[in-house]
């Protein structure tokens, strides 16, 4: 019997050093999501400084060339924001993916942790 416990008590530590890794892991997670919000920030106001001086250049630009030239700049410059977006938002997904794994398995990890302390009571 003596050996079981002690089998189990090592199980147990096994499963707190884990559940510390994946915690661990699981605050990296919020530490990027966090970063990219900043990201997002300041891509939006990038966007918006942009779409300033795409304003002014149709201002500047005088002609059918000019013009032609200005929304081919504006075309070129909200091709590049979506495929941006779509970016940020594959990284946005892919996080929260990782980070529901790791709340996942963290609380699986409790789970198993708390029928051995019943076990061991026992």
């Amino acid at each position: 019997m003596n050996q079981k416990m002690e089998a189990l008590q090592q199980q147990l530590q096994k499963m707190r050093r884990e559940k510390e890794v994946q915690e661990d892991a699981l605050y990296a997670i919020r530490q990027k999501q966090v970063r990219l919000e900043s990201v997002e920030s300041e891509l939006f106001h990038m966007e918006r400084e942009k779409s300033n001086l795409v304003a002014q250049a149709h201002e500047v630009w005088q002609g059918n060339h000019g013009k032609s030239v200005a929304h081919e700049a504006e075309d070129i410059a909200h091709q590049n924001w979506r495929q941006l977006r779509r970016t940020v938002e594959d990284s946005r997904e892919a996080l929260q993916q990782e980070q529901q794994r790791l709340q996942k398995t963290v609380y699986q990890l409790e789970e198993e942790q708390k029928r051995i302390h019943k076990e061991l009571l026992l």
